[in-house]
């Protein structure tokens, strides 16, 4: 089951024969984040559709789980939530580009409270080496929830997609790092006795 093995040190640790499957994993997620980045509308679209099924699949189980638990009032409480996630999935599958639209509006606003958050943080540490990094990661956080707000509703539909796309670039390429590391600290582990 042990996948991992650490030798104490980040720089020696070996993924095993699992190595090939996290290359892999990263050469599709480098690929998929091209292709998000190519045509970033039908990557809304879709990210918008995985979004509205799992809300689905969450409202379904939440009133499985509330039929279930026959306990007054928390069965009731379960249930409502069952509902409204179900609503709420539904409403995305059916209107992908209003929920397009929403999710955009949640993302610009979860940009701007997180660079806040990190503003403030860095602000706090301020003494500390790279607090000003912190400050300036905040700062461009900030920046990019307002462009999304104040381009809204134009970018809705390229936003999410494109945002989608850099992040599967980003972890497809530190994925294929990892494998790549971990190949070739493979031998030196070997050789230690790990």
């Amino acid at each position: 089951m042990a996948t991992i093995t650490d030798t104490g040190n980040l720089g020696t640790t070996t993924l095993g024969h699992r190595r090939g499957w996290l290359l892999a994993l990263g050469i599709v997620q480098i690929i998929a984040g091209g292709i998000a980045i190519a045509v970033p509308a039908i990557a809304s679209i879709a990210a918008v559709g995985i979004f509205g099924a799992l809300l689905l699949m969450t409202g379904i189980l939440q009133l499985v789980h509330a039929f279930k638990v026959r306990t007054w009032p928390r069965s009731a409480w379960y249930g409502l939530g069952g509902v409204l996630y179900t609503l709420a999935g539904l409403f995305v599958v059916l209107y992908p580009i209003s929920g397009a639209l929403t999710l955009a509006v949640l993302i610009a606003v979860l940009f701007i409270a997180d660079g806040t958050l990190r503003i403030v943080f860095g602000m706090t540490v301020r003494p500390v080496d790279g607090s000003g990094w912190l400050i300036a990661a905040g700062i461009a956080s900030i920046v990019v929830g307002v462009v999304l707000l104040l381009g809204w509703p134009a970018t809705a539909l390229w936003a999410t997609g494109l945002l989608l796309g850099i992040n599967l670039i980003f972890t497809g390429v530190t994925n294929t790092t990892l494998a790549i590391a971990s190949r070739t600290n493979a031998p030196a582990a070997a050789s230690r006795g790990v």
